[in-house]
């Protein structure tokens, strides 16, 4: 009988301690999600768009604008893939800059490729982004 009593209060006590924390999941969320990487942070720099231009030279130019959305100083790379259809198939060029923007500023980041503008302008196509995203 003494047993029963006991498996009730420690039945009461421990309702206690799953309330306690006020919301849902557990208290000490993991570092890492189940796969095993570090969890990320949302990129606070955004591209808020592109625009290809012939460089002063003849070059394939783009220009894009960058905007960050964050409380402080954001840096990420910028990657660009222009694709030109040549007689002998396609030819690709990339190019990459860092860009560093600080907190709630914009920035234009020119990315110059080695491909004319021309030759591009002819049959190309263009793709950018964050280096590992594109």
């Amino acid at each position: 009988m003494q047993r029963r009593q006991f498996l009730a209060l420690s039945a009461v006590g421990l309702g206690g301690c799953v309330g306690a924390s006020g919301g849902s999941g557990p208290r000490n969320p993991p570092a890492t999600p189940a796969g095993g990487g570090p969890i990320e942070e949302p990129r606070r720099l955004r591209i808020v768009d592109g625009i290809p231009r012939e460089g002063e030279e003849g070059a394939l130019v783009l220009v894009i604008t960058v905007e960050n959305t964050a409380d402080g100083t954001r840096s990420d790379t910028l990657v660009a893939r222009a694709t030109v259809e040549t007689d002998d198939g396609t030819a690709e060029y990339e190019t990459s800059r860092e860009v560093s923007v600080e907190a709630g500023a914009e920035a234009e980041v020119r990315l110059v490729f080695d491909v004319s503008y021309e030759t591009w302008r002819d049959g190309g196509g263009l793709s950018y982004g964050w280096a590992g995203q594109l």
